[in-house]
């Protein structure tokens, strides 16, 4: 690619998208849409767009991320999307930025945990031939796992109870202590993180990243980044409100009111 790229060249009637587009169309949305991005990226501050049915809203946040030569993290609502951004679109782009990195984060217990698996062959975890039968799908595949996550199992139930023993939920981690801590796989999935340019995420991971950074900066799993893009941020709201938010349930109320009557007599 010519080191004069821009986005707007990018996109433009006779650029690399469009040569390389069979059925490219120039749209007027996707080239104002994406060279306001990148005058936030640039500018360092906040940019709303809303962006309607058509526009290429994905192409037009990617490149400028990838043009801004910053780590970015995309964070999307649902799994349709962070699957189409990491096995579509940007596979599309390297064919243009062939140095592009890029990775797709999802929460702990998506990953395996080694040595809760050899663990578990030791100690009596497993409950019923329901879950001994789905352990040992588990076991022959982990050997041959680059990334841990349970997606690449196809035979496991969706249900499995016996994943949720040998998951990498942070409760039971022993983090550096553990005698897999090289060969983990969430050390593995962080590695891949600080390589990257991209970084794709869900709402969840992100916010779970923040809330326990709050508390231990040294304790998320996210790389220090330059910008963040919300896709599908219409559910930003109620997953913000999960991880930082307060609530009370009626049940509460009435407690308090009967410890208040209490108090009064």
């Amino acid at each position: 690619m010519p080191r004069t790229l821009t986005v707007r060249s990018f996109f433009s009637r006779n650029g690399p998208l469009a040569e390389a587009h069979a059925g490219f169309e120039f749209r007027k949305g996707q080239v104002e849409m994406a060279c306001a991005i990148e005058d936030a990226l640039e500018e360092k501050r906040h940019q709303i767009v809303e962006a309607g049915t058509g526009t290429g809203k994905t192409l037009a946040y990617l490149v400028p991320a990838i043009l801004s030569g910053k780590r970015v993290i995309v964070s999307t609502g649902t799994k349709n999307l962070q699957e189409q951004l990491f096995f579509k679109d940007i596979p599309f782009l390297k064919q243009f930025f062939p140095n592009l990195k890029a990775c797709y984060m999802k929460g702990r217990s998506n990953y395996a945990c080694r040595q809760k698996i050899y663990d578990a062959e030791r100690e009596p975890i497993l409950s019923g031939l329901e879950e001994v039968s789905d352990f040992q799908i588990i076991k022959e595949w982990e050997p041959t796992s680059e990334a841990g996550d349970k997606a690449e199992i196809t035979d496991l139930p969706e249900g499995s109870t016996a994943w949720s023993k040998v998951d990498a939920r942070a409760e039971m981690c022993s983090g550096q202590k553990c005698k897999q801590w090289e060969r983990c796989f969430i050390t593995l999935m962080r590695q891949r993180a600080y390589d990257s340019d991209l970084i794709v995420v869900n709402h969840h991971l992100f916010f779970a990243d923040l809330a326990v950074k709050d508390n231990d900066p040294a304790a998320g799993i996210l790389p220090d980044y330059a910008a963040v893009i919300f896709d599908e941020a219409h559910e930003l709201e109620d997953v913000v409100g999960q991880y930082f938010g307060l609530s009370i349930s009626s049940a509460q109320i009435e407690e308090l009111r009967r410890d208040v009557l209490a108090v009064a007599r």
